[in-house]
């Protein structure tokens, strides 16, 4: 007795479960099409020819003609579907305007509510890709991104990525409200939370960072990378901003780093800048580019200067004036006034001159053009020729005075004699 009491209670329980469970395992009707799977009032029809679909839900693929490997789950998903084929709608009105369109993919309330004929898109949220008509291979992730879209090749990520946008083309958006207003702005890239918020018109742009460009509306062909990353106008153009903070001012400019921030060091070659611009290599400034130093009486160094670049006790790079240097006594020109130092007679001096062309220990004018000069050696040869002449021009004072003194002595001698001649008259 015991025994039978668990076999009916075992066999009462079988019966409840079961009873729970729908199952066929039969077609219901010789009509709609073949190997579809209709479940819900309404769903489907019993007139469409299209095969191996699966409608689910009340209304689901109420209008489907030919479409064939459809998956539509939720009330009234891919209600004006007719001929559209390998589509995948979930949720309560996705992709309810379909008509022609394939290989879409809507998950989420009235997700690609107005797509008609547009082919290869995936929406995924409530919302997502909700106006899309007729653009193909979009994607479209988020509560409302993508809303507006209309356009082909646009990647929207993140609540209303992309929100505003009509026609604009080939955009990527990711990251809460990235790009929400741009309405026909192309090729743009925006990442991060916010990131290109107010861009509607602008083309273009490289945004990545929370926050970044979010004053930007209508410029274009900007990079802005970091996080709060700025342009200080709406509309600049052809500009770059690196760093946390950054912000650029001018077209065709270039800004790394905050500007507020007096520590930012950049390094070229090194990865630990001790300076604004710490670069390890040389520096090479092309068709006759200039260096300018606004902090200087005369910034900007033309050639027609006196000034030069060099380096002070800091290691500062500084402007001063020049200050040629050697590095030995006996390469300067004091030397030509010791005993032992053999200058030349001047008849020896010509002669060299006659024979080359030039002054003995200058550098012709052929050995300048080949080789060059060095202009701390070149004072002191210089100086050197000065102080012979100096020499020289001491020899002949002497021989001047020594001539002088000797006149006046035959002039007094003859004096002497013509007295005593006018004496014996």
């Amino acid at each position: 007795m015991k025994k039978l009491s668990i076999l009916l209670i075992f066999a009462l329980c079988h019966t409840a479960l079961a009873q729970t469970n729908y199952v066929a395992n039969t077609a219901n009707s010789a009509s709609p099409g073949s190997n579809n799977t209709l479940v819900g009032p309404a769903a489907g029809n019993t007139t469409m020819t299209g095969t191996v679909n699966t409608f689910i839900g009340g209304d689901a693929g109420k209008t489907n003609t030919t479409g064939t490997a459809n998956t539509f789950t939720g009330r009234q998903a891919g209600f004006s579907n007719t001929i559209g084929n390998y589509n995948v709608f979930v949720g309560e009105h996705a992709g309810y305007d379909n008509t022609g369109g394939d290989y879409n993919t809507f998950v989420g309330f009235t997700v690609g509510r107005r797509i008609t004929t547009g082919n290869s898109n995936v929406a995924v949220g409530v919302r997502a890709g909700y106006n899309n008509e007729t653009g193909n291979n979009t994607i479209a992730i988020g509560d409302s991104a993508g809303f507006n879209n209309t356009i082909s090749k646009n990647i929207f990520i993140g609540s209303k990525a992309g929100y505003a946008n009509t026609t604009g083309a080939t955009n990527t958006m990711v990251g809460f409200e990235a790009g929400k207003n741009t309405t026909t702005g192309q090729n743009n890239t925006f990442l991060g939370n916010i990131a290109g918020l107010r861009n509607t018109t602008g083309s273009n742009n490289v945004i990545i960072g929370p926050a970044s460009g979010s004053a930007l509306t209508t410029g274009s062909g900007n990079i802005l990378l970091g996080f709060n990353s700025q342009a200080a106008a709406n509309n600049l153009v052809n500009t770059v901003a690196i760093g946390t903070n950054a912000r650029v001012a001018l077209n065709n400019a270039i800004v790394l780093g905050d500007p507020t921030n007096t520590s930012i060091a950049v390094g070229i070659g090194t990865d630990s800048p001790q300076f604004p611009l710490d670069v390890r290599g040389t520096i090479n400034l092309r068709n006759n580019g200039r260096i300018k130093f606004a902090h200087l009486s005369n910034p900007l160094y033309q050639g027609a200067t006196d000034q030069f670049l060099t380096v002070n006790e800091q290691g500062e790079t500084v402007l001063a004036s020049y200050r040629l240097c050697i590095t030995n006594v006996n390469q300067w020109s004091d030397k030509v006034f010791s005993q032992t130092y053999p200058l030349k007679p001047l008849s020896q001096v010509e002669q060299f001159i006659q024979a080359h062309g030039h002054l003995p220990n200058i550098p012709s004018a052929e050995e300048v053009v080949k080789d060059g000069i060095d202009p701390a050696r070149m004072d002191a040869k210089l100086l050197e020729k000065i102080e012979e002449l100096t020499l020289y021009s001491i020899q002949q004072q002497k021989r001047i005075e020594q001539l002088e003194l000797q006149h006046k002595e035959e002039i007094d001698q003859l004096r002497a004699l013509v007295k005593q001649l006018l004496d014996k008259k």
